[in-house]
């Protein structure tokens, strides 16, 4: 039947600088997404989001779709990834167009949209997400869903969010050298928006960071939609590599002790709290005090902060933020990273952990899983627009359709 989701899968690709994540979802019997196999590699091919090294990524691909496909026992061929660097641009566009029969159809919402986005954009870069922001009729702002409504004139204002052709390319290339085809790319911070986000937030006005291993992403939303993006070219791996330079260490040791002691917070006694450095040479290992652990890592952080605010205060959206700024991705695990930016910036500031998925990993807690995560639920959420998943109106056509679907998983499994 039409309306039985158990056939289905949606497999999101999460392609970061220092990592590669997979996640395999399908549905239970009530149609609700669950999660049923999870891989993870190291990822050496990227630099600052964009790919580097191709063999390197696509190795790191390939071994990551392998771990989730053994563990969901299932082969799948195509993915929703997520996309992300330097090179994602924003414009703004708007148009308006007459209203044919003094109502508006679908036909005319498109085709403002489409006339709104017919913008002047660089020859290298191509359009990926077309958001509307609100339509307006006759003058009459701050429309959600024209469609059906009166009126002889039809406006719209939509958000436009362009990546590089080159780097989309390069990126589509890894994915299909993996024997993968690419469903759908992804702005990331518009997929990390879906798993830590509320819709309070999205309405009442928030800036959401994700601080990956080579960029942080910044995405604000207000009245529900996302207004202004933005990449920070400075992210987790170089609060790892001021470590690394700083205690005189290695790169995997300076991580090691980045997870395990980085914070933004100074206590009492972080002076005689000692920390052992692993040497690189045969040398003796050498201690460092936390206080001193905490000044290397507070200095980057304080870059990467005050970058942000400009971009904040740069965008003309300051004053709307008033869910304040939630932050993400692997690099908001350092400890106080929220208390400390909010008391540096007098804005409330939380860490956002994905939203929990049943399955087979417990998600609390695991800021680097929020992309990943939100793919799901962007992909999810795309397919339920779709023809083949809106159910009948019918009430006793839904519960024919439920029951079906039900009998239907029982044999699947049996057989």
């Amino acid at each position: 039947m039409s309306n039985n989701y158990n056939d289905e899968v949606i497999i999101a690709l999460d392609i970061g600088t220092s990592k590669v994540l997979c996640l395999v979802a399908d549905y239970d019997e009530d149609n609700n997404l669950r999660i049923i196999g999870v891989g993870q590699e190291v990822c050496e091919g990227l630099n600052k989001g964009v790919i580097s090294e191709i063999g390197a990524t696509v190795n790191s691909i390939r071994r990551a779709k392998d771990k989730a496909s053994t563990m969901a026992t299932i082969k799948f061929e195509s993915v929703t990834t997520g996309i992300a660097g330097s090179h994602i641009q924003s414009y703004n566009g708007n148009s308006d167009v007459n209203i044919l029969n003094d109502e508006v159809t679908e036909e005319d919402k498109e085709k403002v949209i489409d006339m709104a986005s017919d913008i002047s954009i660089p020859e290298d870069q191509e359009i990926l997400h077309i958001i509307p922001q609100y339509f307006t009729i006759d003058g009459q702002t701050g429309i959600r869903e024209p469609v059906g409504m009166a009126g002889k004139r039809l406006g719209v204002n939509v958000h436009l969010i362009t990546c590089s052709s080159t780097a989309k390319k390069n990126l589509t290339k890894c994915i299909e050298n993996s024997l993968l085809d690419v469903d759908q790319y992804v702005l990331q911070p518009v997929a990390s928006s879906y798993s830590v986000l509320t819709e309070e937030e999205r309405s009442l006005g928030v800036c959401l960071v994700d601080i990956g291993g080579g960029t942080t992403d910044v995405a604000i939303f207000t009245e529900g939609d996302i207004k202004h993006s933005a990449v920070i070219p400075i992210a987790g791996k170089n609060v790892t590599n001021d470590i690394r330079i700083g205690l005189r260490t290695s790169l995997e040791a300076a991580e090691e002790i980045k997870i395990s002691d980085g914070s933004l917070i100074n206590s009492i006694d972080d002076d005689q709290k000692v920390i052992s450095v692993p040497s690189v040479s045969d040398k003796p290992d050498t201690e460092i005090s936390k206080s001193s652990l905490t000044h290397i890592i507070t200095c980057r952080m304080d870059e990467i902060l005050s970058q942000l605010i400009k971009e904040i205060e740069s965008s003309g959206y300051s004053s709307s933020i008033r869910a304040g700024i939630v932050i993400t991705g692997g690099g908001s695990k350092l400890q106080g990273l929220d208390s400390y930016t909010e008391k540096k910036y007098n804005i409330p500031v939380r860490i956002g952990s994905p939203k929990p998925i049943p399955g087979i990993t417990n998600l609390n807690g695991l800021t680097r899983f929020s992309t990943a995560v939100g793919l799901l639920l962007y992909r999810d959420e795309q397919l339920k627009k779709m023809p083949h998943r809106k159910l009948p109106k019918n009430p006793f056509l839904t519960y024919l359709y439920k029951t079906w679907s039900r009998i239907s998983s029982y044999f699947h499994r049996e057989l």
